[in-house]
Formats: C-alpha cells, sequence, structure tokens
C-alpha cells in the first residue's frame, strides 16, 4: 500500500518530488515484493499487478513492467490448480487483469516498432 501510495503521488508529482516518489514508490514495493507469499495468493498478485502498473506508467520502464507481470502470471499459472474454490475466485479476478495488461503492453510495444519504421 505504501509503493501504490507514492505511486498515486507521483501520477501528478513535478521535479524534484517526482523523483523524490518514485524513488520511494521503489523501495516500498521492493520491500514488499521481497516477502514470500504464494503465487496466487491475493495480495501478492495484487503487488504484482501494481509493481507492473508503477514500472510502466511512471517509470516508463515496460519491459520490466512485462517482466514483472509475465513472472507473476506464469507463476500464478502454475500453482492455479491447487487452489480451493474461494481461493480461485480470488486469485483469478487480478490474474485476469494481469493478462489484460500484458496484451495492452504488448500490443502498444508492437504498435510502437511498427511506427519506428
Amino acid at each position: 500500500m505504501v509503493g501504490d501510495y507514492y505511486r498515486y503521488i507521483a501520477e501528478n508529482a513535478k521535479e524534484a518530488m517526482l523523483e523524490e516518489v518514485k524513488q520511494k514508490a521503489r523501495a516500498a514495493y521492493e520491500k514488499a515484493n521481497a516477502i514470500e507469499l504464494p503465487a496466487c495468493n491475493p495480495i501478492k498478485l495484487g503487488l504484482a499487478l501494481n509493481f507492473s502498473v508503477f514500472n510502466y506508467e511512471v517509470l516508463k520502464d515496460h519491459a520490466k513492467a512485462c517482466e514483472l507481470a509475465d513472472n507473476a502470471l506464469q507463476s500464478a499459472l502454475d500453482k492455479i490448480d491447487e487452489l480451493e474454490e474461494d481461493d480461485f475466485r480470488d486469485a483469478k479476478s487480478i490474474i485476469e487483469l494481469l493478462k489484460e495488461n500484458l496484451t495492452l503492453w504488448k500490443e502498444e510495444e508492437d504498435d510502437n516498432q511498427i511506427d519506428d519504421l
């Protein structure tokens, strides 16, 4: 949540404050990401979703955003069959958002590569 808070500030911050909140958001996301949770845990998946959005929208690091989202997605899909029904429903909605973002981001990258030709 701390990373999200700083990400929201970064979306409107300017100059020196922007750099400060970017660094604070990144540090908070990385600290949270280091916590060991099961791959299909909704908190773990939500963190991956938000951290990837931060990388894509704020840092403009599209490759890192796709890597984070794809790793979380693949890890979750490898374990999804082991979940109980309630846990499956919680994880499924976040997995769908990760998939949507990856699809959108990869389409944008493909469009940008075509424009660069």
